[in-house]
């Protein structure tokens, strides 16, 4: 367990220090990222400090419960260029490369504030004043809840069900390979603070659309096998997109389904974006390094779940590229089946 005692304390001192505080995170936010930036929001604006949470993407359709008013997430318009500038201080959250900022990345580099980056995936090199990153922690939020701690202030119910949130998203449930220890405790302390286990999970895993759930049968009907059935591929197209009335928003999750097929090492998504470029989603369960695999193809992430967008190449070209790739990665593979 990595000690960050020294990064917490220097951006307790910096909060302390400071009045106006804008909090970001990347593009197409995540359960890990928006409630990692809810419970820093809490957390600094039960200090009288001055605080707005901007990002690049709208708050997908699951998460919206987490700010039904609408008040406290806002979506990055040239409008709000003059808060990045005026900031004294910028958080950076669950992101580890400039890129995904999105919109907010020009802005974010003319300011003059300072930079605090907490993430935890596996490589981070993010430039700023204070990093805090952790690769063994099962969430940002599990870093946030360590900050909280380590201050004066109280883990309040509005803190402790945004890192719930956080910690429930990005384990799958406790279902995915970073959930150990740690992340069993966490989930005890934010439970036993308030967080109510029972709304959360609702909103998350069984509030899903008559869109959201067409695309999703859509994308079933493309699902295939490759490498003798250690590698399983589904697809999402503009057309399908159209055709269901989903939105980009709703795939989350998706890549998850065809990891569960018995005998899958690795499953991957390919999802046509609006831009003509191609973005492929990565999980494995086992020893298959997706982080590495994504690499390869100008992505990264974490070693079970990671992503790559392709250029320039048409779907069928990107398929061939990926799983020529892909298919290297299974075979040296030590996986011994369960």
């Amino acid at each position: 367990m990595k000690d960050s005692t020294q990064e917490i304390d220097k951006i307790l001192d910096t909060i302390r220090e400071y009045r106006r505080f804008v909090l970001t995170s990347h593009i197409n936010p995540d359960g890990d990222g928006l409630g990692s930036e809810l419970a820093l929001y809490h957390f600094l604006n039960n200090q009288q400090k001055e605080v707005m949470v901007l990002n690049d993407s709208p708050v997908p359709a699951t998460y919206r419960f987490m700010d039904l008013e609408e008040n406290i997430f806002k979506r990055y318009g040239s409008e709000y260029k003059e808060d990045i500038i005026k900031a004294d201080v910028i958080f950076i959250l669950d992101i580890a490369e400039l890129s995904r900022l999105g919109a907010l990345r020009g802005a974010i580099e003319e300011s003059p504030a300072k930079r605090i980056c907490i993430d935890h995936h596996v490589s981070n090199n993010f430039p700023g004043d204070i990093l805090y990153a952790d690769e063994a922690a099962a969430a940002t939020g599990e870093m946030i809840k360590k900050l909280i701690d380590r201050s004066d202030e109280k883990l309040t119910v509005e803190m402790a069900e945004a890192l719930y949130i956080a910690l429930l998203s990005d384990t799958g449930c406790f279902r995915f390979s970073n959930t150990n220890a740690r992340a069993h405790q966490l989930g005890s302390d934010l439970l036993k603070a308030g967080a109510n286990h029972q709304r959360i999970f609702h909103y998350l895993y069984e509030n899903n659309s008559w869109e959201k759930t067409r695309l999703y049968s859509q994308a079933l009907s493309t699902l295939k096998q490759e490498a003798d059935g250690k590698i399983a591929t589904m697809i999402i197209t503009r057309d399908m997109l159209k055709q269901s009335g989903a939105a980009y928003e709703d795939i989350e999750g998706f890549s998850d389904f065809a990891r569960n097929i018995k005998g899958v090492l690795l499953s991957i998504l390919f999802v046509e974006l609006k831009n003509t470029n191609i973005k492929i989603s990565f999980r494995s369960g086992s020893d298959v390094l997706v982080n590495k695999l994504a690499g390869e193809l100008g992505g990264g992430g974490h070693k079970n779940a990671s992503a790559s967008v392709i250029k320039d190449l048409s779907l069928d070209e990107t398929i061939r590229k990926v799983l020529n790739i892909a298919i290297t990665y299974v075979k040296v593979s030590n996986f011994n089946q369960l």
